[in-house]
C-alpha cells in the first residue's frame, strides 16, 4: 500500500442510513410525486429520476421508515440473491429509498466518484461480507466496516476522471449495442414476422425437416452445456464457473457442432421455451430434459434461418397450443416430444432465407462485436481500478497538481 494513502473504514468518511417501505395496503401511500428506490435499480450505474419505477405520497413518508435521501448520494443493494446484493449506484436525483438500500453520505473532503469507484473495484468482498442466515444480506454495521484507501482529495479527483474515461467508453459502445439490437428487432419483424403473415410460406412439420437427437454420451465427455437466453448452448464450467450437473454424465445426450437442442422451460424473452445450436464446441453434453434434434441433409431449410425463425418468437404460438400450461413448476413446460416434433414450421424458398439469413447474420455480427469491445472496456476498468486505487499505480504529480483547486 502506498504510504501517502490512509486506511480507514467507510463509516469514517460517510454517514450511513436505510429506508423503509410504506404499507401497500394504504392506497394513500402510493403513487404519489416522492421517487422511491429499490435494490433492483442499484446496478453498478446512475439512477435518474426517469428510471424509478415507484412512487409514493407525503404522507407515505412521513408514516414509515422511508427516508428522503439528497442526489449525490450512493446507495448500496443490501438485501438480493443473484447478482443484486453488494452492487453500488449513484442517486442522481432526490429520492426515497426502501430498507434493502444503504445510503452513504459522504462527509466532506472526499470525492464521490472515487469512492464510487472503490466500492465497484470491491463488489466481490463486499458481497462476502454478508451476514449468514436463510439468506445472505449487508446491513448497515457492515457497510459501515468496509476499509477504504485514500489518497490526498486532488489525487482522488484525478483518479476518479480517468476512470470516468473508461465508463464514457462503456456507456457509450453499450448505446451503439442497444440501437443495433433495436434495429435487429425491426429487421426480424420485416424479414420473418411480415414475410411469414403474407401466408406465402411452405408449411412443414418440424419432423419433415429435423431428426430427434438422442445418443447416449457413451465417450464420456465431460463438458456439460446450459442453455443461455443470450449466450446459446454454453458450458457450465464458463457460465457458472462450476457444474452444476450429476456426477456420472454417462446417460447425458451428446450434441455435436451444428445440432440443436430445445430448452423445455419458460426464461425471459422465451416464455415457451428457447432453442439454441451448438456453436461454440465441437461436441457437448446435455441433459435428457432437453429435445436435441438436427436438421436432415435434404431439409429444404438452411441452418442460420432456422436458428433466426426459433429466436424470433414466430414459433411461439405452434409451441403455446401444445404446451399443457397447468403442468407447469418453476417455469417447466410440460410438452412432449411426439408434439413438439409435430409443430409446424413455415419456410420461404431456401433462396429467399439465403438472403434473409445473410442479413441478419451481419447485424448479429455487429453485435457480438460491440458486446466484446464493451467487455474488454471492463475487464480493463476493473484492472485499473484495483491498480489505480490500491496506490501500485499512480497518476503522474504534474496531472495531480491540476486538481489541488478544482
Amino acid at each position: 500500500m502506498n504510504n501517502r494513502y490512509k486506511r480507514l473504514f467507510l463509516g469514517d468518511i460517510a454517514n450511513i442510513s436505510s429506508g423503509g417501505t410504506p404499507s401497500r395496503s394504504n392506497p394513500a401511500y402510493w403513487n404519489g410525486n416522492i421517487p422511491w428506490v429499490k435494490t433492483a435499480q442499484i446496478q453498478n450505474c446512475i439512477i435518474n429520476e426517469e428510471d424509478v419505477e415507484e412512487w409514493i405520497t407525503e404522507e407515505g413518508l412521513k408514516k414509515s421508515s422511508a427516508k428522503m435521501i439528497s442526489a449525490g448520494t450512493i446507495l448500496v443493494a443490501m438485501y438480493g440473491q443473484g447478482k443484486t446484493r453488494g452492487q453500488v449506484s449513484v442517486l442522481n436525483c432526490n429520492a426515497s429509498i426502501n430498507q434493502a438500500c444503504a445510503a452513504i453520505e459522504l462527509k466532506d473532503g472526499t470525492c464521490k466518484d472515487f469512492v464510487y469507484h472503490s466500492l465497484l473495484g470491491n463488489y466481490e468482498s463486499i458481497r462476502n461480507m454478508s451476514n449468514t442466515g436463510s439468506q445472505d444480506n449487508l446491513s448497515a454495521g457492515l457497510i459501515k466496516g468496509i476499509p477504504i484507501s485514500l489518497p490526498p482529495l486532488p489525487e482522488q479527483k484525478a483518479i476518479a476522471d480517468l476512470l470516468s474515461t473508461w465508463d464514457e467508453a462503456i456507456e457509450k459502445t453499450e448505446r451503439l449495442i442497444q440501437a443495433k439490437e433495436e434495429s435487429f428487432k425491426r429487421l426480424i419483424n420485416d424479414l420473418i414476422h411480415k414475410g411469414q403473415s403474407n401466408h406465402t410460406w411452405k408449411g412443414f412439420s418440424l419432423s419433415d425437416l429435423c431428426i430427434p437427437v438422442s445418443r447416449k454420451n457413451n465417450e464420456n465427455n465431460t463438458n456439460v452445456l446450459t442453455s443461455s437466453a443470450h449466450n446459446g448452448l454454453i458450458s457450465q464450467l464458463e457460465y457458472y464457473n462450476k457444474s452444476v450437473s450429476a456426477e456420472n454424465v454417462t446417460g447425458y445426450y451428446l450434441l455435436k457442432n451444428g445440432e440443436f437442442a430445445y430448452n423445455r422451460s419458460s426464461a425471459k424473452g422465451y416464455p415457451f421455451g428457447a432453442t439454441k445450436r451448438l456453436d461454440r464446441y465441437e461436441k457437448g453434453v446435455l441433459s435428457t430434459l432437453y429435445l436435441c434434434f438436427a436438421l436432415k441433409p435434404d431439409a429444404p431449410c438452411e441452418s442460420d434461418f432456422f436458428l433466426h425463425l426459433f429466436d424470433s418468437g414466430t414459433v411461439n404460438r405452434e409451441l403455446r397450443a401444445v404446451c399443457q400450461e397447468g403442468a407447469r413448476s418453476h417455469g417447466l413446460l410440460n410438452i412432449t416430444k411426439s408434439d413438439f416434433f409435430e409443430i409446424k414450421i413455415f419456410l420461404p424458398s431456401q433462396e429467399q432465407q439465403k438472403k434473409i439469413q445473410s442479413v441478419l447474420n451481419i447485424v448479429r455480427h455487429e453485435i457480438d462485436l460491440l458486446k466484446q469491445l464493451a467487455e474488454k472496456y471492463i475487464n480493463q476498468k476493473r484492472g485499473l481500478i484495483q491498480k489505480m486505487l490500491t496506490g501500485i499505480w499512480r497518476i503522474k504529480p504534474e496531472t495531480i497538481n491540476q486538481y489541488m483547486d478544482v
